[in-house]
């Protein structure tokens, strides 16, 4: 799978369980969904399906629901920007997450999968990214 030069180091989408990168076989690598009883997001969790992910789901609490989806809708470029928003709504209805772990496992998610789903920079792009970078919001 060819990354874009969005980022300058090289992030991997690794697997909670066994460390393999996700990224060498999509197919076979998804993302848990832990909620909380209050539909709070509690967890995030990359992993690969089949054996990984069955020891994850033996760890689920009852109370906490457990949804997944596969990881690549996380690098298509249509669902990467659905999940962001669908994200957004549920923060806005007091669903979002539940602890500060959930949103960095999230936002890491995000974010390495960014590089999956954009396209190379231009010279003139890094410039001007690198130069807005340094004014204030």
């Amino acid at each position: 799978m060819e990354k874009s030069n969005v980022f300058s180091n090289d992030e991997i989408i690794r697997c909670t369980v066994c460390g393999k990168d996700l990224m060498d076989d999509i197919k076979m690598s998804m993302v848990q969904i832990i909620t909380d009883e209050n539909d709070k997001i509690v967890r995030v969790i990359p992993c690969c399906k089949g054996k990984c992910d069955q020891i994850l789901q033996d760890e689920i609490k009852e109370s906490e629901g457990n949804g997944f989806r596969d990881l690549s809708a996380f690098i298509n470029p249509y669902l990467y920007i659905n999940n962001i928003m669908q994200m957004m709504d549920r923060m806005f209805e007091g669903k979002g997450f539940a602890n500060q772990e959930a949103f960095n496992a999230y936002s890491d998610l995000i974010l390495n999968c960014y590089q999956y789903v954009s396209r190379n920079l231009s010279e003139e792009e890094k410039e001007f990214s690198k130069n807005i970078s340094l004014l204030p919001l």
